[in-house]
């Protein structure tokens, strides 16, 4: 249902830190919502020295890892 190769966009709620909390998955056009986030974690990639949040959430019955760079690009991951 949900592959890494699909090109997301994902809708945050924006409290006093900004885009903080993961609300809803929009995939070709379809909503799915975010049922519960899991886990959330800050992450370094140890060859780019790059920082990414990490959330493990709820979506559509299934459990996805959802990776967010600091440009705020999105992606699932396997």
């Amino acid at each position: 249902m949900f592959e890494p190769s699909d090109k997301i966009r994902v809708s945050f709620y924006s409290g006093y830190k900004g885009e903080e909390t993961p609300r809803a998955l929009f995939i070709e056009g379809q909503e799915y919502p975010i049922e519960e986030i899991l886990e959330r974690r800050r992450i370094e990639d140890r060859t780019s020295g790059q920082r990414f949040d990490l959330f493990i959430c709820k979506v559509a019955g299934k459990t996805l890892k959802i990776r967010k760079d600091k440009s705020g690009h999105c992606e699932i991951l396997k």
